[in-house]
């Protein structure tokens, strides 16, 4: 499965997952955020002032606005960096956080458009030591064919915020690591963020 693939399907999750099981993640703080994020983008979702084709970017803005506050893009950056991130600056790392940040929502949002009816199963919650937690989930399609979407998640404060989502044994930081690294071991910093941008651009 592309990475592509990989992250629509876990946020398309995040819009889907209400309608199956909706109390088995109640009593679990992890899952209790998940499930508020589901019903408010959902919410946008099905917000009649919000459909049709001209109503698409101010669709979108209001999905991000939803979903973005549960995803911990700074760990995620500083995973998907890896061992270069001790090498950044405090000035490159905020840079490097900005723009995979903006990966993420330029590459992906768009896509929750194209929901179609997929459901998704709650199988179970793990915790570890009240620090870390993996949501186990899985996801019907409307073909019948089933896909494992587990939700890694960290505790800061209290706080439960997802660093990485895995989609059948697929990381999506990983995916981003081995690309990354692979440029980054042929040339410096400053040419992996000139890529970043030109892609962007």
């Amino acid at each position: 499965m592309k990475i592509q693939r990989v992250f629509f399907v876990s946020v398309l999750s995040l819009f889907v997952s209400m309608y199956t099981y909706p109390f088995l993640c109640a009593a679990e703080e992890p899952g209790t955020l998940l499930m508020k994020t589901i019903d408010s983008g959902l919410s946008v979702l099905k917000e009649p002032s919000l459909q049709g084709p001209e109503k698409v970017q101010e669709r979108r803005k209001r999905l991000w606005e939803e979903i973005s506050p549960i995803f911990n893009f700074n760990e995620m950056s500083k995973r998907a960096l890896g061992l270069h991130w001790k090498k950044r600056t405090d000035t490159e790392k905020k840079e490097f956080v900005e723009l995979f940040t903006n990966i993420l929502k330029d590459a992906y949002i768009g896509k929750t458009d194209t929901y179609s009816g997929e459901k998704i199963v709650f199988l179970k919650e793990k915790q570890d030591e009240k620090k870390y937690a993996t949501v186990q989930t899985k996801i019907i399609t409307n073909t019948g064919t089933e896909v494992l979407v587990d939700y890694r998640m960290l505790s800061n404060d209290g706080k439960w915020t997802i660093y990485d989502v895995i989609i059948e044994g697929v990381s999506l930081v990983n995916n981003y690591r081995s690309q990354f690294n692979n440029i980054l071991t042929k040339s410096s910093f400053a040419d992996l963020i000139q890529k970043i941008k030109d892609k962007k651009g």
